[in-house]
């Protein structure tokens, strides 16, 4: 499976990301596109079960030197993006969120290999080996660092970050 996954392309994974939570029971959208503050952003897979949104990342990254310090980049950069996500969350009529009482958000990256850390800056790093155990944890709570109030309208009324 990994030698495929390796000569596959980076939709390819995106796609088993997607589908592998799909497979355990999430409503997922991939290639999610929004606007804030005049910067575009983009997230690979948003996996939702209430009150949980899973917001992924995807690195499809071969093994090389230097891994390490580009994933920390790269997680502080899906942090940021995510906290973004999170102030337009009400904006997002798609997500149908509108009759949840609260978010609870677990940015992610999704990696082909065991890189070694499993998280940096709230972000934590999953290799696809361990998506369905990380999710049946996810489940549990253990993830639960970001979390927000929702209005019955579906609109942000604040976010408190654990």
């Amino acid at each position: 499976m990994e030698e495929v996954l390796r000569r596959a392309g980076w939709k390819d994974f995106e796609e088993l990301t997607s589908d592998i939570m799909k497979e355990a029971g999430f409503l997922t959208f991939r290639n999610f596109r929004f606007s804030s503050r005049r910067k575009r952003y983009e997230i690979d897979v948003i996996a939702m079960e209430n009150p949980r949104i899973i917001l992924v990342d995807c690195k499809r990254w071969d093994l090389r030197p230097g891994k390490t310090s580009a994933l920390r980049a790269s997680a502080s950069k899906h942090l940021s993006r995510s906290l973004e996500f999170l102030g337009k969350i009400q904006e997002f009529s798609s997500l149908n969120i509108s009759n949840w009482r609260r978010v609870i958000l677990i940015p992610i990256i999704v990696t082909l290999y065991d890189e070694g850390i499993v998280e940096y800056e709230k972000v934590l790093i999953v290799p696809l080996f361990k998506m369905a155990s990380f999710l049946e944890e996810a489940r549990s709570g253990i993830f639960d660092r970001i979390t927000a109030q929702v209005s019955n309208l579906g609109s942000l009324v604040g976010a408190e970050r654990l």
